[in-house]
């Protein structure tokens, strides 16, 4: 390398370095205080809002009550209302539960944090745990060669050796002795089920569906779901998920697994309720995001490229110059349609391209070994370009992807397209264009302020609507999530839950295209997978779900009738008025178990069968 074009990686390295501490206000603590944008909400305001909605719909019926306010706030902002919560809301009120939750550093969440540090992923780096996924490959690669060797030593087909390596659990089962065969016979129910639960979700997985990346994805599973049962910063919680799935990136895809840890906590989680601009531009600069999208070897058109010269000063002919795989438009495509304008926002397929040509050279410095964001100069398009109408000039450089930020950023469509967004998770899933307006007019005029537009969104009408009720189907992880949390159960095996999760249709961090899941009924209300939330509800109240442990007993002590049961379990679910229909046929299911003998039983029946209504299938 000469020192030139050392001094250029340098300096480009430390450009991003010094953006990530210092460029509108990214911070690099996952405790930094952001100061607010807009007024807290006031002590009233959502009694006001479910009045003002009231009288601007009076067909949706009367205003929330107290309780009813309280419940919805609840199920909406959080991934299922506990018993402490609903204290902890009665005890500071709406408004200031929900700022609360607008500042998570407030809130000490250390009892969550050494949970998950225990997990590896959680504190080695991304370097790191490359090196071990790396490592793992070569030595499967050695493996298979050595097996060929062999095979072809015995006259063996090779085509068969990467079979017989597939079949290697099944071989191990066939080869017990009849002591570890009998110990397999004798295994509990339990046992059972952990142990087929190991191989669920790696077929979903692909390349990392074995070794130490599909343990990586199993643990970023396992604090996923563990914040979401015990965090006391549920917002956050729930903006992790949004953003996520927003910026989604694939654990299945080439080494993703070893950088998904750090690109979920240091760049998602900490700009989860900070602003959409350092979200953005942390995102564009994620190795993971670069290596995802492909972009970390998009390189510039040959004649496009700035020339180079030998030591000699001859020009260097560019078919020597080996520098990567042409121009990839894959980021810029999702830039545009995915994480900001929308696909009607106005922009061609001319506008890709040109963002594409922007982007050459954003690079990964060595995915192995260093994986960290590097500009490369020698890959990057140094000709002009033309953007949404706007001339970018020749000659520039990194500058040239962070002037495509920009325009974007300042873009009407990106305001519209993100307060939808959330709008569609918060609310319901055509949002009125009333609150997309209210909120998009927030992101404009703070500047992105992803807390100010949650607070526009908050504060609306429309949100403290009767018909705002029960208006979203849960997510196979909110439903999950929201069980555990409303029975206060004790979880031993998070990666239990992560696997039902998957069961019902949720693999985390396996939504393969770059769209990630997706947040409305249509995507989650298959017949399959209202038969696989049945059976969850039902083998969590049994109690047979390997280190999920719920105690039922408190709902059935006293109790004089089966009714009273069913009531207490509805209460705690937090199901609110029971139809008719749910409530009759569960309660012919409960009356045919003695409560006098079976107290428990009827308590267990009463929390699965409402588990698996209708009711607890939305929030």
């Amino acid at each position: 390398m000469t020192k030139a074009a050392a001094r250029g990686r340098r300096s480009a390295r430390i450009h991003w370095g010094l953006a990530l501490c210092v460029c509108a206000g990214l911070s690099c603590s996952r405790t930094h205080v952001r100061p607010d944008v807009t007024p807290p909400l006031t002590d009233d305001f959502a009694s006001q809002a479910s009045k003002q909605a009231a009288q601007l719909d009076p067909e949706a019926g009367a205003p929330l009550t107290a309780e009813e306010q309280a419940e919805h706030l609840l199920a909406r902002v959080t991934f299922g209302a506990t018993q402490a919560d609903r204290v902890r809301l009665q005890q500071q009120g709406i408004a200031a539960f929900l700022e609360a939750q607008l500042h998570p550093e407030r809130l000490d969440d250390s009892a969550v944090d050494q949970r998950i540090a225990s997990l590896p992923v959680e504190t080695h780096s991304a370097a790191e745990l490359s090196q071990e996924l790396d490592k793992y490959r070569e030595d499967q690669r050695l493996l298979r060669e050595r097996r060929a060797k062999e095979a072809q030593e015995r006259g063996i087909d090779e085509d068969k050796v990467d079979e017989a390596m597939a079949r290697d659990e099944q071989l191990q089962v066939a080869s017990a002795t009849p002591q570890e065969m009998a110990a397999m016979a004798d295994e509990s129910k339990a046992d059972r089920i952990a142990r087929e639960n190991k191989r669920f979700g790696r077929k979903d997985l692909g390349r990392i569906g074995k070794g130490p990346g599909f343990d990586y994805t199993v643990q970023l599973s396992e604090a996923k779901l563990l914040r979401a049962e015990y965090s006391r910063r549920q917002l956050q919680e729930v903006m992790v998920d949004f953003w996520f799935n927003h910026f989604n990136v694939f654990a299945g895809k080439d080494r993703e697994a070893a950088l998904l840890p750090s690109y979920e906590n240091e760049i998602i989680r900490k700009n989860a309720l900070g602003n959409f601009r350092d979200l953005l531009l942390a995102t564009a600069h994620s190795p993971a995001m670069l290596i995802y999208l492909d972009n970390w070897r998009s390189v510039g058109a040959p004649e496009m490229l700035k020339p180079e010269f030998d030591r000699r000063g001859r020009p260097i002919q560019r078919k020597n110059r080996k520098l990567g795989n042409g121009l990839n438009e894959n980021y810029a495509r999702e830039l545009l349609e995915l994480h900001t304008l929308g696909v009607d926002g106005g922009y061609t397929q001319a506008d890709v391209t040109e963002v594409a040509r922007c982007f050459t050279g954003w690079s990964v410095q060595d995915p192995k070994d260093d994986p960290t964001f590097v500009f490369r100069a020698r890959q990057h398009d140094v000709g002009e370009k033309h953007v949404l109408g706007q001339v970018i000039p020749a000659g520039g450089g990194l500058e040239d992807g962070e002037k495509v930020l920009d325009l974007i950023l300042a873009h009407p469509s990106t305001g519209r397209f993100l307060a939808r967004k959330l709008a569609r998770r918060f609310l319901e899933d055509d949002p009125p264009d009333a609150v997309v307006e209210r909120v998009a007019a927030a992101y404009r005029d703070t500047q992105g302020d992803i807390r100010s537009m949650l607070r526009a969104l908050f504060s609306s009408p429309e949100f403290w609507s009767r018909k705002a009720l029960k208006a979203k189907m849960r997510s196979p992880l909110e439903l999950v999530a929201g069980a555990v949390r409303a029975l206060d159960a004790d979880v031993k095996d998070p990666a239990t839950l992560a696997r039902q999760v998957g069961r019902i249709g949720e693999q985390l961090y396996g939504a393969v295209p770059p769209t990630g899941y997706g947040d409305t009924e249509e995507v989650w209300a298959s017949s399959g997978a209202v038969l696989s939330r049945i059976d969850f509800a039902l083998a969590l109240a049994k109690g047979e779900l390997p280190g999920v442990k719920v105690d039922l007993q408190p709902l059935a002590t006293g109790a004089r009738t089966h009714a009273e049961v069913l009531d207490r379990a509805a209460a705690l679910l937090g199901a609110g008025a029971l139809t008719e229909r749910t409530r009759s046929y569960t309660l012919a299911q409960l009356e045919q178990i003695p409560l006098d003998q079976k107290p428990v039983l009827v308590a267990q029946r009463a929390v699965g069968l409402l588990l698996g209504a209708p009711e607890l299938q939305r929030r």
